[in-house]
């Protein structure tokens, strides 16, 4: 069973320590797992991504509960499916007042319509890797404030494993691929890229053996004041 990973790569640079940081997690993948895991990575900076209208249209309709795509025609489309074919994702973001890039928010702030089209993500792994360009400079903050959106599409998040345990990868880093002299950081970013193979394969292997189906269904009433 072959396992698929998206790398999401959040920064606006070209050579970002983002994209270096899961280039050298998804080689040490391949190389550890061979035939078992497939990476794919996707650069936001390279996508074309429309902020949200808020145009109250989105997913699925109100009245027949039928699925419907963005009314936003735009690269969300193509990352929206390639997420939806995924069995985990590794995001990486730099640090920006403690908070992930603009560029996250932007897209995350889209994948609301999977969240609508019953939880398209339902069960998928989700690891962060937030780098900072300086000690203590919001890391951890970025790394536990981009987990809730991913928790509303019903995804399930990962730390680093059983190193330290601790909440993702984070990384200490500058200019243009930095990342590539904490070595501590790369080993936390390695980690974690494992840590979401392991438990994708888990669930992917579960939900086959189960023939699960999910029964995670989306309704615009629950939990709304009238």
């Amino acid at each position: 069973m072959t396992i698929k990973m998206l790398g999401i790569n959040c920064s606006p640079r070209n050579k970002s320590n983002s994209l270096t940081a899961i280039e050298i997690a998804f080689e040490y993948l391949e190389s550890k797992y061979k035939d078992a895991v497939r990476t794919e990575i996707i650069s936001l900076k390279d996508c074309h991504i429309d902020h949200c209208l808020a145009c109250d249209v989105c997913g699925k309709r109100k009245d027949n509960n039928e699925l419907i795509d963005c009314a936003i025609n735009d690269d969300m489309k193509m990352i929206n499916e390639k997420m939806v074919a995924a069995d985990g994702f590794l995001v990486a973001t730099p640090v920006y007042f403690g908070l992930a890039s603009d560029l996250f928010s932007k897209f995350i702030m889209r994948t609301r319509l999977l969240r609508h089209q019953d939880f398209a993500l339902t069960n998928k792994v989700v690891g962060i890797v937030a780098i900072a360009g300086r000690r203590s400079g919001g890391a951890e903050t970025t790394i536990t404030s981009s987990w809730l959106p991913f928790i509303r599409n019903g995804c399930l998040i990962v730390g680093n494993g059983d190193k330290t345990c601790q909440f993702g990868a984070m990384g200490w880093a500058g200019a243009r691929q930095h990342i590539l002299t904490d070595e501590w950081g790369l080993e936390q970013v390695k980690d974690t890229g494992e840590r979401v193979f392991h438990v994708a394969r888990l669930i992917k292997e579960g939900t086959k053996s189960l023939n699960y189906k999910s029964y995670m269904k989306f309704s615009y009433s629950s939990g709304m004041r009238s």
